[in-house]
């Protein structure tokens, strides 16, 4: 005779970028598993086990992809499936680099939530007369570019070029390029301009959280947790 099903029960959740709606199973032993292991590598090996279970974990929509959200979005899921899936409340220890102390703190992830800068725009305008619409970078768009950021020197070019949706002067809309002209269109930026694109990715929704408090020595200590790394 068959062993009896076990049911779980399904989850709904509205992604805080995308506006997507999500529906979800906690994910079972076997992903834990695979987030466990992962946890003891890099930051892709980390972003490869959360892609994988969220794939796993979502029953809908149907046509589902991780990839085409953003990373804000792929934080926000993944923490709500571990909320769900084990606990919603983490403990977390960290030892002080001035005391040398271990302190343990108390994380509840149903009480995270991303913040939303009100100076983060799509429309940047470059000078009086150029200007550019960005699209924040999806999961897929990072992993193309081995989780390239804009203190990474090699790739700087391709992650902005690859978030440029259009570019429009007086004249015309220009969006129909390739990644090379977007790239190339990047480099011929003056450092104003580069400043200006910068800013729209240091605005960009992030999951963020502090914990303040005072060490053995009477210092006042802060820790800052951003990422998913972060967070477990």
């Amino acid at each position: 005779m068959a062993l009896p099903k076990i049911d779980v029960p399904v989850y709904d959740v509205t992604l805080p970028v995308s506006k997507q709606k999500i529906s979800f199973r906690p994910f079972l032993v076997k992903e834990e598993k695979v987030f466990l292991i992962a946890k003891e590598g890099n930051e892709k090996a980390v972003v490869n086990a959360v892609k994988q279970i969220i794939s796993n974990c979502v029953v809908k929509p149907a046509k589902f992809d991780p990839k085409d959200l953003t990373m804000t979005d792929v934080e926000y899921l993944f923490l709500k499936l571990r909320a769900r899936s084990v606990n919603n409340v983490v403990e977390l220890k960290y030892r002080d680099k001035e005391d040398k102390q271990v302190y343990e703190f108390q994380l509840d992830l149903d009480e995270i939530e991303p913040s939303f800068d009100p100076k983060h725009t799509e429309k940047v305008m470059l000078n009086d007369n150029i200007g550019v619409i960005l699209k924040q970078p999806t999961l897929g768009t990072m992993e193309k570019l081995n989780f390239s950021k804009l203190d990474d020197n090699e790739n700087i070019w391709k992650v902005i070029g690859s978030s440029i949706v259009s570019a429009f002067d007086s004249e015309q809309v220009y969006d129909d390029f390739t990644a090379k002209e977007a790239e190339e269109f990047v480099k011929q930026m003056d450092l104003g301009m580069f400043e200006k694109i910068k800013t729209f990715f240091d605005t960009m929704p992030k999951l963020r959280h502090e914990f303040a408090y005072k060490n053995s020595n009477g210092t006042d200590r802060k820790i800052i947790l951003e990422g998913i790394q972060d967070f477990f």
